[in-house]
């Protein structure tokens, strides 16, 4: 009986022990499951935040806020090192701050992690192209096109490289076939039109660029790239028209309060140049007119005040260009620009003794020499001292033997003087 219940009290003592042995093994199961869960929690978590903060990098990004979007962007790193998205947006922030080296080094992982990405491809293809490494650029942007034939960036990127290393054939191809795909995008044409411009098919840009305009005219750099090309075509009156009403638009803008400097530059180049092309289209009272608006603003400027006044001795305006001969004058003394256009209007006014003062003054200019000596001898002409003006038709001839407008005028002189003889 004693050996039984000894027997029976050894069975539960090996069963306790057992069930305490099992239970340390399941408690030890139960941590590894549940460090196991710990660790994947984090890992759900990590990603989750690095998500968040790569989307607040991006908008402090596109706010131009570099600083905060590099730290957002560093956090989001470390909690999730493979984010190719966060590479890619780390690299085009880089570029932005001006460090390439990084930025490349970024974008080339970009595009190792994830070769279907696109967009890293650009960007790849942009820190390249600013590394001076232009084949590898258009390399790289015509990879990305691959993935995106459609997406417009990648279309130009491609062309635009294609034309800086001297094959704009391939660009004008590319460009040709993605219009007929995407008939009414103006980029498209624009890009097409500076190409054809470049190239000296100015025709074919004129057309283009007018095609542009008309399906958006809000895009001020079109019209002024189709003034340009009637100027390579000499079509001055038509691009005078176009420098004329861009000239107007930002006058229009300066009554709303929208008149800072660059705006008030711009305005100069397009009133300096409509008053050009208005001067070879021989519109001379258009040309005055540009140069009037251009002088409020310029009033000491002697150069503005004298091309006004060769703009008006073209309409006739004698008394005009006489004034504003004068007025250079008062600015520059003895400008001998102006003391030509001086002259020449007295001559047009019939002044013909103080127009001969005026070009005895410039004689020995280099540049109104020949000029001079014409004009002293149409002076003497006109006061009927044909001698005097054989003798200064002469000179003019010594100084330009080639002047057309010397042997023209001292031809005529010497055959009326043999009929008077």
């Amino acid at each position: 009986m004693l050996r039984k219940t000894t027997k029976t009290n050894a069975n539960r003592v090996n069963i306790g022990l057992f069930a305490i042995v099992m239970a340390v093994v399941l408690l030890f199961a139960g941590c590894g499951h549940h460090e196991k869960s710990r660790a994947a929690a984090k890992e759900r978590w990590d990603k989750a935040s690095a998500q968040i903060k790569l989307s607040l990098a991006q908008q402090q990004y596109d706010s131009g806020r570099y600083k905060q979007a590099a730290k957002l962007l560093n956090e989001c790193l470390n909690a999730d090192p493979e984010k190719v998205e966060a590479h890619l947006l780390l690299g085009k922030l880089c570029l932005a701050e001006g460090s390439l080296r990084q930025g490349t080094g970024e974008l080339e992982l970009t595009v190792q992690m994830d070769p279907n990405l696109a967009e890293g491809w650009y960007w790849y293809g942009v820190a390249l192209q600013q590394s001076g490494r232009t084949d590898d650029a258009l390399t790289s942007y015509t990879e990305a096109l691959r993935f995106y034939p459609t997406n417009v960036e990648y279309i130009l990127a491609v062309a635009e490289t294609c034309s800086a290393t001297d094959r704009s054939g391939e660009a004008i191809k590319l460009l040709e076939e993605k219009m007929a795909v995407m008939p009414r995008n103006v980029s498209l044409k624009v890009a097409t039109a500076d190409i054809l411009c470049r190239v000296q098919k100015t025709e074919q840009a004129i057309e283009l660029y007018r095609q542009s305009m008309l399906l958006d005219s809000s895009d001020e750099s079109v019209p002024e790239s189709l003034g340009y090309c009637y100027m390579f075509e000499d079509r001055w009156k038509e691009a005078a028209d176009i420098f004329n009403e861009l000239a107007l638009k930002l006058d229009d803008q300066a009554h709303v309060g929208d008149d800072s400097v660059a705006e008030v530059s711009r305005r100069k180049v397009y009133l300096e140049t409509a008053a050009y092309c208005s001067m070879n289209s021989g519109e001379y009272d258009k040309a005055v007119a540009s140069y009037r608006k251009l002088v409020v603003e310029q009033r000491d400027d002697a150069q503005m005040w004298l091309k006004m006044g060769q703009a008006a001795l073209g309409a006739g305006m004698s008394n005009r260009a006489l004034r504003c001969g004068r007025r250079a004058l008062s600015i520059r003394s003895g400008l001998a620009d102006a003391v030509a256009l001086v002259g020449c209007a007295q001559y047009m006014s019939g002044d013909y003794t103080a127009s001969l003062v005026s070009f005895e003054q410039i004689i020995t200019d280099e540049s109104n020499g020949s000029l001079a000596w014409l004009m002293i001898a149409r002076c003497y002409e006109r006061l009927n001292q044909p001698e005097k003006a054989a003798g200064a038709y002469s000179r003019a001839l010594e100084i330009n033997p080639d002047s057309q407008l010397g042997g023209y005028l001292g031809k005529n002189l010497k055959v009326a003087d043999e009929r008077n003889w």
